[in-house]
């Protein structure tokens, strides 16, 4: 079996395995990339990939400087290093190579920066941006906004809901999350008396899709079209979009939990984080905090 039929057949490992394809698709470009590098060779037999190759790899990738001449991020690093170590793991698993060629590569992990989120005068102000217009499009951009910012879904988890998804009765959505995973989300008092009147409006829309946002044309809407939306909404607010993205959204409702509760473990559980490492990234700098819990020592 070549290098490249092996990474074929890893990659339908992955998908098999529930794996998201965003993940699929990252790993089979980090694996191709050390597949077609000089001193490998997408013919290469799999089973005589050895240490030294995927090393050799890892430190030209590291080396080599993006096209506009800036240094490869340590996360980008991070991860050609985490799609080798688990096609070394896999090709020893399945007795395609003696030895595990990755076993000697190690992550070093990388310190998390505070995610952009909006400013609440920001937020405030966007909501009630979005929800003054008016218009064929307008009730349904202002529920992907209220759900984005009162549930912390990511998009591709919004743009997957169907109306059946809704149960007002138990003030969840269920929702196909990262992972393949089904999962469901809680939705507080006022949120569910918007999808309520929202879900009257959408029964009236001339459409046989069973999504709950539909694009003009009577389609499931795209994560391009609510991104296309989102600059829309930020211009109407007049916010600047430097640093902004879709999924800020997301890092606000997450930003916005955690200074409610101070609590990391509810706040994973509310946005389906399966570690509590990856929810450390909402614990940001608050110099008035700290000022305020320090002096409460003294009291």
């Amino acid at each position: 079996m070549t290098l490249a039929d092996a990474i074929n057949a890893y990659c339908t490992s992955l998908a098999a395995n529930a794996r998201s394809s965003l993940t699929v698709a990252a790993y089979r470009r980090d694996l191709t990339a050390m597949a077609n590098h000089a001193h490998v060779g997408p013919a290469m037999p799999a089973e005589s990939m050895g240490h030294s190759h995927v090393e050799r790899w890892l430190a030209d990738l590291a080396a080599t400087p993006l096209p506009d001449g800036t240094p490869r991020s340590p996360s980008t690093v991070n991860r050609a290093k985490a799609a080798a170590r688990s096609f070394g793991a896999w090709l020893a698993t399945a007795g395609i190579a003696a030895r595990d060629p990755a076993a000697t590569i190690r992550i070093q992990r990388t310190q998390r920066t505070s995610p952009n989120v909006l400013a609440d005068s920001d937020r405030k102000r966007l909501v009630r941006e979005v929800h003054a217009r008016s218009g064929r499009a307008a009730p349904r951009d202002a529920m992907m906004l209220d759900l984005l910012l009162g549930t912390g879904i990511r998009l591709a988890e919004l743009t997957g809901l169907d109306c059946s998804a809704v149960d007002l009765d138990r003030c969840t959505i269920t929702i196909r999350a990262k992972g393949n995973r089904i999962e469901t989300r809680f939705m507080h008092s006022e949120l569910r008396r918007s999808l309520r009147a929202y879900l009257r409006w959408r029964r009236d829309q001339a459409s046989e899709s069973p999504a709950l946002f539909l694009s003009n044309r009577g389609r499931r809407i795209s994560d391009r079209q609510v991104q296309a939306r989102f600059a829309v909404w930020l211009r109407w607010a007049g916010i600047a979009p430097a640093g902004l993205s879709i999924h800020s959204l997301r890092h606000t409702f997450g930003t916005r939990l955690y200074r409610r509760t101070h609590d990391l473990v509810l706040v994973g559980k509310a946005m389906g984080h399966r570690t509590t490492e990856a929810t450390r990234v909402y614990v940001h700098d608050d110099a008035a905090a700290l000022e305020e819990a320090l002096e409460a020592l003294g009291r």
